[in-house]
């Protein structure tokens, strides 16, 4: 896209709320995300965006504004997660179904009760689907400083979480309080499904926070260049959902792809390509480790034959 053409995106008040908006939330996503696929609790995030979709559908039902109805209902669920234990609650597949499906069900009565008033009609879409589109300028502010604040949690808590990740029984012999820091751990878990939520909507918001981030991981081998990859990968999935989906009302003839559906199949598609590209990289090394091994195979060869000569 031309500077003229980002210009002209830019001068759009919806689109320039969804740039601003979509930008600070995939960073945090992203790198919260990073941390998430590390310590293999994929499952925790999935689960928090099935119970943070009851609260915004509460908060829609009550008039307030959708995104503390994510918050305040994805960070319960995480505290009472973090109580019950992830590892005993993903063991219990009957009870963690069920708990999922009444948090489904909860959210299906306050969306029903919804539209029975007039302003109701797009409740559904609004709370499990998203539209950065339709996110007020007003909470613009809330955004970036709830997104702030989950960066600077994950920065206080990286150190001694990505240790107990590793190396759990020794972190656990230096002193480190893993379980205050995995308490805080799925409080920054929660605030960044609450502010995936209200960008792509509860039921997609699990594609945000774990696609970038697994581009990343699989693309690099350090985690330093893992976030800094899965950054970029959920910027450009983001810039180019929001470009497809304002301009495909022009190729629509009047309507528009969704702009969450279409940053979605951007997160898809990057990451199956750094699958393709990870299985392709580890294609060359076996070659390569193959060809080192007859290499030394036929030195070895020749060595003793030397040896048995000279003898």
């Amino acid at each position: 896209m031309s500077a003229s053409g980002f210009s002209a995106l830019w001068a759009v008040p919806e689109v320039r709320t969804a740039l601003i908006v979509g930008s600070v939330v995939v960073i945090a996503t992203a790198l919260v995300g990073v941390l998430t696929v590390l310590r293999g609790q994929s499952f925790a995030g999935h689960s928090l965006t099935d119970l943070a979709s009851v609260g915004g559908s509460a908060a829609f039902l009550l008039g307030v504004n959708q995104l503390w109805g994510f918050v305040v209902a994805s960070i319960i669920a995480a505290l009472g997660m973090h109580a019950i234990g992830i590892e005993r609650l993903r063991g219990r597949d009957i009870s963690t179904g069920i708990m999922l499906a009444t948090g489904m069900g909860l959210t299906s009565l306050f969306l029903s009760l919804s539209t029975m008033r007039p302003s109701g009609a797009s409740a559904s879409v609004n709370v499990l689907f998203g539209s950065l589109f339709a996110i007020s300028p007003g909470v613009v502010p809330v955004v970036i400083i709830l997104s702030a604040l989950c960066l600077l949690m994950l920065v206080i808590i990286w150190r001694p979480a990505l240790f107990s990740t590793v190396a759990p029984q020794l972190a656990h012999a230096r002193g480190v309080a893993t379980g205050a820091t995995n308490a805080a751990f799925m409080v920054v878990l929660a605030l960044s499904v609450a502010l995936s939520s209200i960008s792509v909507g509860a039921v997609l918001s699990t594609a945000l926070l774990i696609g970038p981030a697994s581009c990343g991981l699989l693309l690099a081998k350090r985690v330093k260049n893992s976030m800094i990859i899965a950054c970029a990968s959920g910027l450009f999935c983001v810039w180019g959902g929001i470009v497809i989906s304002y301009e495909s009302y022009s190729w629509m003839h009047g309507h528009s792809w969704s702009v969450s559906f279409c940053i979605v199949a951007l997160v898809t598609v990057c990451y199956l390509l750094s699958r393709l590209a990870s299985w392709l990289r580890d294609q060359r090394s076996r070659r390569s480790l193959g060809r080192d091994r007859k290499h030394d195979h036929t030195a070895g060869g020749r060595s003793q034959k030397a040896a048995v000569a000279n003898v």
